[in-house]
């Protein structure tokens, strides 16, 4: 880890250390490139998710996110790559991805695109199907729980609310043999939050 990343990494451990966090499965963890899909319930999924895997990882953000001054510089040094949610399809973000993570970097990505807004598994959208089959890296799933409770998106103040981080298994995606869809990596990204809904 950078410096400031190790700085921040260790701010965000004293402040998980009031929700009494447990990690369970970081020996799961892999080197190299990976993928980590996780469940969103809260803003604080990202750190807290980060924190948990104990690995320098890069996160995506809003690329309307990256206003200048301030956040344009703050944010990059950060780990977070802007990525276009606004409008349509950012190609030339998913490919600096796709390539971060076949350069052995470990890249956060949340399978349903956005938090959820009652704190439960949602539907995976396919682009996060799509980066995995052509990363070609291993997926690691990832399952938060507490944080909702903590900070979902209805609450205006931080509850130090128990946190419990699970890491499952990596595994390589692949588009099943029998799936003659023309566009299958929906399945691809279904397959990420039906091995994180199977966490417990």
């Amino acid at each position: 880890m950078g410096w400031f990343y190790r700085t921040a990494y260790n701010v965000v451990g004293v402040e998980l250390f009031f929700h009494r966090i447990r990690i369970e499965g970081r020996e799961n963890v892999p080197q190299g490139g990976c993928l980590i899909a996780s469940n969103h319930v809260s803003f604080m999924d990202p750190t807290t998710v980060g924190w948990a895997v104990a690995r320098e990882i890069y996160y995506l953000g809003r690329k309307s996110l990256f206003r200048p001054p301030f956040w344009s510089w703050f944010l990059p040094i950060c780990n977070v790559l802007p990525i276009d949610r606004d409008g349509g399809q950012d190609i030339s973000g998913v490919r600096r991805i796709i390539k971060m993570l076949k350069e052995g970097h470990a890249v956060l990505l949340f399978p349903e695109g956005t938090r959820s807004a009652d704190g439960t598994i949602q539907a995976a959208v396919p682009g996060a199907g799509l980066i995995a089959m052509k990363a070609g890296v291993p997926v690691l799933p990832v399952r938060v729980f507490g944080t909702y409770e903590s900070l979902s998106r209805h609450t205006g103040l931080l509850r130090f609310h128990p946190i419990r981080v699970v890491i499952g298994q990596p595994y390589l995606p692949a588009i099943p043999a029998d799936k003659k869809e023309k566009h299958p990596y929906g399945l691809v990204a279904q397959e990420m939050m039906d091995r994180i809904a199977a966490l417990r």
